[in-house]
């Protein structure tokens, strides 16, 4: 289960209070690569392993021994859905802390996964770290250079000086526990809200209600092209999209994404988009 594609919740999240004071200059973390999407180290209880860095996923979900070894017997349920309508749930822990680049955080809460339960390639994998071990943070993602930049209140405002605002809405459920963002996108009839989903490596989806309101069939199954506008001078644009039957009215995922540095200020429920230093390299196309 993935959250919002995994555990799915199509999630948000609450406080997390982060146990060390911010730092005083902005932290950046090399991201590693994962097939079509990317990896972050992070550690608990001593150890650094790899997390699916998704944040579509709400909420950060380790495995069962991760927790053990924080000393947390995992309790009560979660539960939330798949960006496709099936329920997951999940045991939670709290007061743990998880340190990425030096920087300790401490989300509301984590979740338990086994990640090769829902893809065998994964297994290498902890588990995912969502937004909500964020919480009340600005973070900057460079989806081409796959880097990510824990931001102080200075460095944010140099950063998006030259970048382009964009509305979005941050997503909260599982009792407020979870936290994504989604973009608005601009139709005839009205606004569709997007998810940015990291976790979501080689497509766009919108869902069929709404397909026919951005160009696109609500009636073919199959792989299809999509191009549309979701903020002056952005535009989603791949030949890798589906519209599936979908809860929410889209995912824009890593086709969009890798296009774009994108600093998220979690605490305002503001972003801002601009163009990476390096051109990000021709995207991989899906097979079958």
């Amino acid at each position: 289960m993935r959250l919002t594609s995994i555990l799915g919740f199509a999630l948000m999240a609450s406080m997390a209070a982060p146990v060390a004071a911010a730092a005083a200059q902005p932290v950046t973390v090399k991201l590693e690569p994962w097939r079509t999407r990317w990896v972050l180290p992070a550690t608990i209880a001593g150890t650094t392993r790899k997390y699916l860095f998704d944040t579509g996923a709400g909420l950060s979900l380790v495995s069962s021994d991760t927790l053990k070894a924080a000393g947390c017997e995992p309790w009560g349920r979660m539960t939330g859905f798949r960006m496709m309508g099936q329920r997951g749930d999940t045991p939670r822990c709290e007061d743990i802390d998880v340190a990425v680049g030096g920087v300790t955080l401490r989300p509301p809460v984590l979740g338990t996964i086994n990640m090769g339960d829902d893809n065998p390639k994964d297994a290498a994998l902890d588990g995912v770290i969502g937004f909500n071990l964020f919480e009340d943070k600005i973070v900057t993602i460079d989806f081409a250079a796959g880097t990510l930049t824990i931001e102080t209140e200075e460095s944010r405002a140099r950063r998006v000086a030259t970048m382009q605002p964009i509305r979005v809405r941050l997503k909260r459920e599982v009792d407020g526990l979870a936290l994504a963002v989604a973009a608005a996108v601009p139709t005839a009839r009205g606004t569709l809200w997007m998810e940015l989903d990291s976790g979501n490596g080689g497509t766009i989806l919108v869902s069929k209600p709404v397909a026919a309101l951005v160009g696109m069939d609500a009636k073919q199954d199959g792989k299809q092209s999509a191009h549309f506008t979701v903020a002056d001078n952005v535009v989603a644009d791949t030949a890798d999209a589906f519209s599936p039957d979908m809860i929410m009215d889209g995912n824009l995922g890593m086709p969009f994404l890798r296009n774009w540095v994108v600093t998220f200020d979690l605490k305002n429920g503001l972003v801002w988009l601009g163009k990476p230093p390096v051109p990000p390299k021709p995207a991989t196309p899906l097979v079958g």
